[in-house]
């Protein structure tokens, strides 16, 4: 059945204003999921990012402990196979410590306290290396002496807390960021229904509408045949 010319003209503009809203409203959720996809994307970065900078942290304190190990063997036993992982771990931990400090370059707070960290690191490496070459050249009654003043267990002490800060403060961002992440997918799952819903009317405003148009159509001649 083909419409009378004003019919087409006027189903043509009523079919495009009923799709238009939709049609943009499509377009809409379309740039909404995008945005949140990159809000997602950054975010999980942001994540993936906090989570190398704990594992950089951790690698750092089994360096400083395999430190401490390989010095107490060798003030224990006097071997000088106790240097080896010992001198092993020194090198670890200084390319640990510039991993770190690359991690963590764009955050000043984060990066004080790791200066802080290098700083007590490297005062605690002098005295294990001190208490080394006491025990080899004075023996071990000397190096114990230097051990029971407890000034390295005091530095370790200073290590630790300020490890624990640096692990509280990118556990509080891993925090954040993940229930940020977690909030903007749930988002992004709504969205992403809203737009299939709406593309689904679309479809059906699209079906129906031609179909209410043919039925008027079928009224208005039966109107005029009376």
């Amino acid at each position: 059945m083909r419409f009378p010319k004003a019919f087409r003209g006027l189903f043509s503009w009523v079919t495009v204003a009923s799709m238009l809203p939709i049609v943009v409203a499509v377009l809409a959720s379309g740039y909404i999921t995008y945005r949140y996809n990159r809000v997602v994307t950054e975010t999980r970065e942001m994540v993936e990012h906090s989570l190398r900078v704990t594992t950089a942290i951790d690698d750092l304190m089994i360096d400083l402990q395999d430190l401490e190990t390989g010095q107490r063997g060798y003030l224990i036993t006097g071997e000088d196979t106790y240097l080896e992982p010992f001198e092993t771990a020194r090198g670890r931990f200084e390319a640990d410590l510039g991993a770190l400090d690359n991690l963590i370059a764009d955050n000043p707070a984060q990066t004080a306290t790791a200066g802080r960290i290098a700083t007590l690191a490297r005062a605690k490496l002098d005295e294990l290396d001190e208490t080394i070459r006491v025990r080899r050249d004075e023996g071990f009654a000397a190096a114990r002496t230097i051990v029971a003043d407890d000034s390295g267990k005091a530095l370790m002490d200073r290590i630790r807390d300020a490890v624990a800060t640096m692990r509280g403060h990118e556990q509080d961002l891993l925090t954040a960021n993940t229930d940020r992440m977690r909030r903007t997918e749930k988002r992004v799952v709504v969205v992403v229904a809203i737009g299939i819903g709406l593309s689904l009317l679309g479809r059906l405003a699209a079906t129906l509408i031609p179909i209410f148009w043919r039925a008027r159509l079928g009224d208005s001649r039966e109107t005029d045949a009376e």
